[in-house]
């Protein structure tokens, strides 16, 4: 068997279709080109023209628009906004968690009259009376063992004589831990 030669030319032009196919599709192109061209420079030429009109109408309107100068508040905006932020810190005290610290530390033999938080630095006055000074020490040591308060302390004490009964007037202070 045997092969026949190859026979390349590269000097003769190709006769077909496809050469005169893309003479055709770049005729098309150039004006689609020059077309989407001039699109893009009138689209370009309006958005400058509204920039300028928007620059040129925030102008005016600053130009326009008078300047107050913020006046100090007076004295019973200053007093309405304390009464406001008391508020704001009387309820954002964890109510729930220190009543459930105070009942937890069970009062036996001792009545608690008031409760008193102070939400700004966290701390707590519990007044109250106790039948003698070792159930006030044994409350004291249970107020401290509550996982909720710490630095529980007495404050003061004094006793009294109220229908023939001696009674231990007291007052605890403690802080809340952060939640």
């Amino acid at each position: 068997m045997t092969t026949a030669a190859l026979q390349l030319d590269f000097k003769r032009a190709p006769a077909s279709r496809a050469r005169w196919i893309g003479w055709l599709l770049l005729a098309a192109a150039v004006p689609a080109v020059i077309l989407t061209s001039e699109a893009y420079s009138r689209a370009a030429q309006s958005w400058e023209l509204a920039q300028s009109r928007n620059a040129h109408l925030q102008g005016r309107l600053q130009a326009d628009s008078p300047r107050r100068a913020a006046a100090p508040p007076d004295a019973a905006t200053l007093a309405a906004i304390r009464r406001a932020n008391a508020v704001i810190d009387q309820l954002s005290v964890p109510w729930a968690d220190l009543f459930d610290a105070v009942e937890a530390a069970d009062a036996r033999g001792l009545g608690v009259l008031s409760l008193t938080p102070n939400a700004r630095d966290r701390s707590l006055r519990l007044a109250g009376e106790a039948r003698s000074m070792a159930e006030l020490l044994a409350y004291v040591e249970r107020m401290a063992a509550q996982p909720a308060l710490r630095q529980v302390h007495l404050l003061g004490y004094s006793t009294a004589v109220r229908d023939g009964v001696s009674v231990v007037s007291f007052t605890l202070a403690a802080t809340w831990r952060q939640p």
